[in-house]
């Protein structure tokens, strides 16, 4: 692992939103570097499109006035100035990175970083970098983001942004095989870096002293499960559509609902089907633990062909039985790990076939198979291709030192 560096790391989620790519990486880097991880960035749109709370983003303006605060051990979080909405569009992106840039020269003047990893998850904001002298600088793409379907979203404009991202970076990390493809031409040093899980967390699920969750255990029938974020991506109709043909079978849904999720009142309305909301992280292996069969119920379209979800390991490493939609990432792990489906009635026959055919020796295989599918692995893979480049930057920033002392005890 990487080790003795500051790290400074611009994410597209807050450090206590919905734990996810940015968080899992930085916290584990964090066992042997400093870290200053700067919030997604807010701006007066933020309180009126409905994918954010406007208590969160209220509580986040208030943390910019506040200052940077210490979240973990060598984790100091900072939530950025406002921005102006329309982030993607060229003129208005310039504006905003020309805010952004004294702002966060300042904030790793404070915490006292020098020649750190600019690492960056967000595709809106390039031009950051130069803010803190990187020594190396990293783009880490998780996401196909111009096909968002927001109407704030120009495609075309965030795209040409993360081309900017691209390009400006030493290296880029993909966590999708298509991801990769799509920007090669950006970037010829790219490297295909998937997700990953907290394996020991979710192995909890498969040990006989964990708990199941009263609330899901509880439910009737064969209980059929999704964790993860409600939102654009969630196949609303594919779910009811299996609530009504299974009204005996129990449908459990554990995650925050974003405003951006597709009409849920038909899902809401009937009885079958239950939301739980968000829980931690640290709660999730008790609620799968109660769920027969795990999903990944995408609607597919060119964003969730792009994407490779973070569930997919979670899931393997509870030994859950898992169905999903057919998203081009998952095709690989169709058979045994997996059944990949493209219709309805396909993820619906996939489901009961999982129900009927799960046991405890296949159980075991999938948690097998998940062993070096960690956010740990993850970490080790990407600072195996971080190492050398660094090496490579401390050495030629040794050579000044060394011809001085040369010249010095020579003359």
């Amino acid at each position: 692992m990487i080790k003795g560096r500051d790290i400074v790391c611009l994410s597209f989620v807050t450090w206590d939103d919905h734990w996810g790519t940015p968080q899992q990486w930085m916290s584990r880097l964090a066992k042997h570097n400093r870290i200053l991880f700067v919030d997604q960035p807010i701006s007066p749109l933020s309180l009126f499109t409905g994918i954010r709370k406007r208590g969160a983003v209220i509580q986040q303006f208030r943390r910019w006035r506040q200052g940077y605060r210490e979240v973990a051990k060598n984790v100091f979080a900072a939530a950025p100035p406002p921005i102006i909405p329309m982030r993607y569009v060229k003129p208005v992106n310039r504006i905003n990175a020309w805010i952004l840039r004294r702002w966060l020269a300042r904030q790793s003047q404070r915490v006292g970083f020098r020649d750190p990893i600019f690492w960056n998850f967000q595709p809106s904001l390039p031009g950051l970098a130069s803010a803190v002298n990187p020594s190396l600088s990293v783009y880490h793409c998780v996401d196909e983001f111009s096909a968002v379907p927001y109407w704030w979203h120009p495609g075309a404009a965030v795209r040409a942004r993360e081309v900017e991202c691209c390009r400006e970076s030493d290296v880029v990390l993909c966590t999708g095989r298509k991801l990769v493809e799509s920007r090669r031409g950006y970037n010829q040093n790219i490297h295909f870096v998937p997700e990953g899980a907290d394996v020991e967390l979710f192995g909890q699920a498969m040990r006989p002293e964990t708990v199941a969750a009263p609330g899901v255990a509880a439910l009737p029938g064969k209980v059929i499960g999704y964790v993860g974020v409600l939102d654009f991506r969630l196949d609303v109709d594919l779910l009811a559509f299996m609530a009504e043909r299974e009204p005996d079978w129990s449908f459990a849904l554990v995650g925050p609902m974003k405003g951006d999720t597709a009409d849920m009142a038909k899902l809401t309305a009937l009885p079958n089907v239950h939301l739980f909301g968000r829980q931690p992280i640290e709660a999730l292996p008790a609620y799968v633990k109660a769920m027969d069969v795990c999903t990944i119920p995408y609607i597919l379209n060119e964003y969730t062909h792009h994407i490779f979800p973070l569930k997919l390991y979670e899931y393997m490493a509870a030994g859950k039985p898992i169905v999903a939609t057919d998203m081009e990432e998952m095709r690989p792990y169709a058979g045994d790990t997996m059944a990949v489906t493209r219709t309805h009635e396909e993820f619906l026959e996939a489901t009961r076939d999982a129900i009927e055919c799960d046991s405890p020796e296949r159980a075991a295989q999938r948690a097998q198979a998940a062993r070096h599918e960690s956010w740990d692995d993850r970490v080790e893979q990407g600072s195996a291709i971080l190492g050398p480049l660094l090496a490579a930057r401390d050495r030629v920033l040794r050579l000044p030192d060394d011809r001085g002392a040369g010249a010095a005890a020579g003359g």
